[in-house]
């Protein structure tokens, strides 16, 4: 018998207590040995496997999620460089993880995932030596959207919520100037968006903003936006959608191994209009403001992926 912990977040969109039965049923069939943890907000997952792991001396086999990519990125940092697999059974509001991944929807066939034929050895990223990130992070239009989305109507409305605010984040944000080097490279690039992403897509299997990124590769694919323009920034989005905006002029695009930091521009303009220092986002989460040192994590964690 596999000893195995299941976490969830009871408040999650797609969470109840009949889906929770079903899988720890599920678990239990295939041979595992299940305890659970509820969290019912941020940060509580990774913080609770942490302390059940120390409390188990280690003896723990598995760590699997129910859930979205909010409480995977938690499970990620709370599992990374222990060696202790993850599990993923996609039920939360964007899954965008899992939707790449092609990790099934049905708890039936993700938990048939859960053999070691598939366990992946993959990289991760991490921001100031602290945070850990599975997909992406990144500072510009895409905070503004984060940081002015209402809970309950991400929860009702999962991915129509996204949009909305995406929408009205298109509108009302105020580019501000980012200066980014790329420690490894030499190279010095100003923008007004940018984004570190291990994974190829943004929230959509169609909007791959890095589509040469792979978790496997020890590389973070960086994509920078030099243009603030709002013509500009919306050609540069639907070029996205058939992977050709990698080739313009106005993106900057590169894979590196190297350490980035990330700043606020230095321009006179910025300075006298600066109101606060632009956030930045971790998988789909804000995280901290500017300025950040981001890297690569190689092979920092197992996880079970078709």
């Amino acid at each position: 018998m596999q000893k195995t912990l299941l976490v969830y977040n009871i408040f999650s969109g797609g969470i109840n207590s009949g889906l929770i039965k079903k899988i720890l049923f599920l678990l239990k069939t295939k041979g595992f040995t299940v305890d659970k943890i509820e969290t019912s907000g941020i940060g509580e997952a990774a913080e609770k496997i942490k302390k059940y792991i120390k409390n188990q001396n280690r003896s723990i086999k598995m760590v699997v999620v129910a859930g979205g990519d909010g409480i995977i990125n938690e499970a990620v940092n709370a599992l990374a460089l222990t060696g202790i697999p993850l599990g993923i059974i996609p039920c939360g509001t964007g899954n965008a993880f899992a939707k790449e991944k092609k990790i099934p929807f049905l708890p039936t066939k993700a938990i048939d995932i859960f053999k070691p034929g598939n366990l992946k050895e993959i990289d991760l990223g991490i921001v100031n030596e602290k945070r850990y990130f599975l997909m992406m992070c990144s500072c510009g239009f895409d905070v503004k959207a984060i940081s002015d989305l209402n809970p309950g109507l991400k929860k009702k409305f999962k991915v129509l919520a996204y949009i909305y605010y995406g929408i009205k984040a298109f509108f009302t944000y105020k580019p501000v100037e980012l200066g980014i080097k790329i420690g490894g490279e030499n190279i010095l690039c100003k923008g007004y968006f940018f984004i570190a992403s291990n994974v190829r897509s943004y929230g959509s299997p169609v909007a791959q903003i890095a589509p040469e990124a792979s978790i496997y590769d020890g590389l973070l694919d960086i994509c920078v936006f030099i243009n603030k323009g709002k013509i500009s920034f919306i050609a540069n989005v639907l070029a996205i959608f058939v992977k050709t905006h990698i080739n313009f002029k106005n993106v900057f695009y590169i894979k590196t191994a190297g350490e980035l930091i990330v700043e606020q521009g230095s321009s006179d303009i910025i300075k006298k209009n600066r109101q606060s220092t632009p956030m930045v986002q971790i998988d789909g989460d804000l995280y901290c403001s500017l300025p950040v040192r981001i890297r690569v994590e190689k092979k920092a964690m197992n996880v079970f992926l078709p």
